[in-house]
């Protein structure tokens, strides 16, 4: 699983989430909450500042927007699932 930040819009306020994609670079999933800068050193936060300033270079997303896509192997195991019977 891959992931990245994203600037999200949500109630006419953006924020960047952690955003996770499947094998298809389709979203699976979202931070529920903003994610803050932080770092244990100066280093580790201005590196965390540089991905958020990457986050601004990519597209915004509409919360009411995203279509989740299914986690790599969980469409597979969601068919088999729907195929048993009880």
């Amino acid at each position: 699983m891959v992931w990245n930040y994203r600037v999200i819009e949500h109630d006419k306020m953006f924020c960047i989430h952690e955003v996770y994609y499947n094998d298809n670079g389709d979203i699976t999933a979202i931070s529920e909450d903003a994610m803050p800068q932080h770092g244990e050193t100066l280093e580790e936060l201005a590196n965390d500042m540089k991905y958020f300033l990457q986050a601004l270079n990519r597209p915004v997303l509409s919360k009411e927007e995203i279509k989740f896509a299914p986690m790599d192997g969980m469409e597979e195991q969601a068919t088999m699932r729907k195929g048993r019977k009880r």
